[in-house]
């Protein structure tokens, strides 16, 4: 008896022992993702090989992680899919192009004042305009793709089963250090560039929280990527966009323009991230609605679901009986 209550409560598994499981199967999926990807590359040559390397990887693991967080939140937690955080609910498409124009208002940002200090200069890339669409499209998928992965490993189930246990504070500091941990492998990365990365954990965390849905944070997370390597032709967390619409050309002290590792490393950056952090945290326009409510009700299961209940937006959430 005592055992089972180390593990149960109420007859259901404890939010720990439901982070413990979820992180052994990241691990997994991460693994089998790897595996998957040796040796493959896409064909377009302006990929580039660091980048080429990641993409199927990546392309890999978006499906796992679906089957892996659909496993979980059903036979755990018997919801569906959509309580993590993808589900379609009423304000799904304002989330979403709410986090866009925060993600590209930021990193405009960051590029202006490079530009105004004098750090940085910028002009049409000379490639042809066939290949610049199509690197222009790839990058879309790619970055897209890459951004639901992270989002989906570092806020999804994991993150949010552990906030249910050790409160969300302790939940949000501890995944914003292991997002930062995570960037640790790629090239020239510095102290700054560490810290933004963890600040930018935190933004992302509490836009999460905010909603209790992912489309605010992949939108910040895909726009801040896409805008700063493919339109504006920055190192993306230290990897270069073979192939952009726009070339940076950038010098002066590394501390103020990121260096190699483009302007994630910058304490320009710093600040305009602390911006975006106080947004997301005091704005009133941030706001769980009824359905993200319901999915994370502690007691809505599929059991307790009401009659005609749906997670997509075009039909009501509670149907009525004629």
């Amino acid at each position: 008896m005592r055992l089972g209550r180390v593990f149960l409560n109420g007859g259901a598994v404890r939010p720990f022992w439901r982070f413990m499981l979820s992180v052994a199967l990241l691990v997994l999926a991460v693994m089998l993702a790897g595996m998957a990807s040796v040796g493959l590359r896409p064909r377009p040559v302006w990929v580039g090989q660091n980048l080429g390397s990641l993409f199927w990887q990546e392309l890999f693991l978006f499906p796992l992680l679906l089957f892996v967080f659909t496993m979980l939140a059903g036979l755990l937690d018997r919801k569906p899919l959509g309580s993590v955080g993808f589900a379609f609910h009423e304000r799904w498409k304002q989330e979403m192009v709410e986090g866009l124009g925060l993600g590209s208002a930021m990193i405009l940002l960051v590029a202006g004042l490079e530009w105004k200090l004098g750090f940085a200069h910028f002009s049409f890339g000379r490639s042809p305009a066939g290949s610049i669409l199509g690197a222009g499209a790839f990058y879309v998928f790619f970055l897209m793709l890459a951004a639901a992965n992270e989002e989906l490993v570092f806020r999804g189930y994991a993150f949010q089963r552990l906030a249910d246990s050790i409160r969300p504070a302790g939940a949000v500091a501890a995944f914003s250090v292991l997002f930062a941990l995570g960037h640790l492998a790629n090239p020239s990365h510095t102290m700054i560039s560490t810290t933004n990365t963890v600040l930018i954990g935190l933004l992302l965390a509490i836009a999460y929280l905010r909603t209790r849905a992912l489309w605010m944070p992949l939108g910040i997370h895909f726009a801040w990527n896409y805008a700063q390597g493919f339109v504006l032709g920055f190192p993306v967390s230290g990897l270069a966009v073979p192939r952009s619409l726009m070339v940076a050309r950038v010098h002066g002290a590394a501390p103020l323009t990121g260096g190699q590792y483009g302007p994630e490393g910058s304490l320009l950056t710093t600040a305009v991230i602390l911006s975006g952090l106080a947004y997301v945290s005091f704005s009133k326009r941030l706001k769980v609605t009824g359905t993200m409510q319901l999915l994370n009700s502690p007691s809505a299961g599929w059991l307790s679901m009401p009659e005609g209940y749906t997670i997509f937006p075009d039909r009501p959430s509670h149907a009525k009986k004629e």
